[in-house]
């Protein structure tokens, strides 16, 4: 999410409920800040009634992906932001969910629809499972990924939920996460957008906004979510994985003490030399593995080489078992191409 000029303020998440074509969600925050508005949105009268949508224009761009578009917000899309530091007597804060639904201006470009939306579903009960989150702080254009736990409901505002980090070392949410989806793996779908984190940043603290929530807060939303029963791919092609996927393998990888001790550079000497010489280096180590994943993905046989490199690393090690789990469930483990049954 940028500002006309090309400045990140934040993320933001492709959909396109029944009925209202391409829209973007993304943090009422978000939009003010883009938009240069006086307390990010939090603009209130003085019995604290929420304030309407504002008049501007922001940039939208899927990175990687060969789409950008001019983006205004929608009047009946806007909750404002709770207040962080004072409540007026008697006043609602469930509909200040700290949401912005923003839609292409006319004429503009629709994405390739076989890359996004992503799919959604309600969050349900905080039942502490883990999901992932991609922002885009500042110095980290491509991205970077936090892991969290959802934890329960409450904070800034009674319809937000919590996230605890769940790492001791590596990317926190904090600013230029706003707006981010909240993934969850299990179930491969969107669950929430995330709102706001601690200002101690080892508190390794944030919220979002659950997509049944956003549903509330806009209406049209409600057809495109799924149920929060957990849901399982039935289809038996090996299909593509998305970036979601891969980025889901990377993690799990990384868990995996063998391998993310060196951000997976033995696991790469482990690979065919067809397979290896297409992965490109990274500083950052989730990105290292995602661009191993992805090359093995790219290459004939290199997701069987791939499973074989982590059995044979791993040790038979809890973390190791997961992550060929993952990988079986997102790669042709063997040594199919993309496109061809299992």
């Amino acid at each position: 999410m940028l500002s006309t000029d090309g400045v990140l303020y934040g993320a933001g998440v492709l959909v396109a409920p029944t009925g209202t074509g391409i829209h973007v969600l993304t943090c009422a925050h978000v939009v003010a800040a883009a938009l240069w508005l006086p307390g990010e949105g939090r603009q209130s009268g003085a019995d604290g009634r929420k304030a309407g949508a504002p008049e501007g224009e922001l940039l939208v761009d899927l990175p990687g992906r060969a789409w950008s578009a001019v983006v205004r917000p929608v009047p009946e899309g806007w909750s404002p932001p709770p207040s962080l530091e004072h409540l007026f007597p008697g006043q609602a804060l469930g509909d200040r969910g700290d949401l912005a639904v923003l839609a292409p201006r006319d004429g503009s470009p629709l994405p390739d629809l076989r890359q996004g939306p992503l799919p959604l579903a309600e969050c349900g009960p905080a039942d502490d499972r883990r999901v992932a989150i991609i922002g885009y702080p500042r110095g980290a254009p491509a991205g970077l990924i936090a892991t969290a736990r959802v934890t329960g409901r409450g904070g800034p505002c009674p319809e937000w939920v919590q996230l605890d980090g769940v790492r001791t070392t590596g990317a926190v949410v904090e600013r230029g996460f706003s707006g981010a989806a909240v993934w969850d793996p299990a179930i491969r779908r969107v669950i929430g957008l995330v709102t706001a984190a601690a200002k101690d940043r080892t508190a390794k603290v944030a919220w979002m906004l659950p997509m049944e929530a956003a549903a509330r807060l806009w209406p049209p939303l409600t057809g495109a979510l799924r149920a929060s029963a957990p849901w399982v791919r039935s289809s038996r092609a090996c299909s593509q994985p998305s970036l979601e996927e891969t980025y889901e393998l990377a993690e799990a990888l990384l868990d995996v003490p063998q391998i993310g001790h060196d951000s997976g550079r033995l696991l790469r000497g482990q690979l065919p030399a067809a397979v290896r010489r297409n992965v490109p280096d990274h500083p950052w180590p989730r990105q290292q593995l995602q661009g191993l994943v992805q090359a093995c993905v790219d290459q004939t046989g290199g997701c069987a080489a791939l499973r074989a490199a982590v059995a044979g690393l791993g040790g038979g090690s809890a973390p190791a078992a997961v992550a060929l789990d993952v990988l079986a469930r997102v790669c042709c483990a063997d040594g199919g191409t993309p496109g061809e049954p299992r």
